[in-house]
């Protein structure tokens, strides 16, 4: 790679993390929250928590679980620790980032805390 193509991937690099760190403070700034700024890693992925859900949790979580009457997560908080504890008991070893992407996803299509 040439000195020029090293250069411009640089420049489009950087472009593409401003660009990131501004969408994460306009969607933080729209959602009527604080505006502070957000890197775009911290903002959760719903569409890599439903991945997520679906391939582990899906088995045996039927959509009923989550609208029925007595259920356990009534806060996003509960939502965050059960589906943390339940990656722990089934050994899924994910971070925190798979937690709240799988949080997100479950809030965005079930609960909307």
């Amino acid at each position: 790679m040439g000195g020029t193509t090293g250069s411009k991937l640089s420049k489009l690099a950087a472009l593409a993390s401003r660009r990131a760190a501004w969408a994460g403070w306009c969607l933080v700034a729209i959602s009527g929250a604080h505006a502070v700024p957000v890197r775009a890693e911290e903002i959760p992925d719903i569409e890599r928590g439903r991945a997520l859900y679906e391939n582990h949790c899906q088995v045996c979580h039927t959509p009923n679980v989550h609208t029925r009457p007595n259920r356990i997560a009534i806060t996003i908080e509960d939502l965050r620790q059960l589906v943390s504890a339940w990656a722990q008991q089934e050994k899924l070893r994910w971070s925190g980032e798979d937690v709240e992407d799988v949080v997100a996803f479950l809030n965005a299509t079930r609960y909307r805390y």
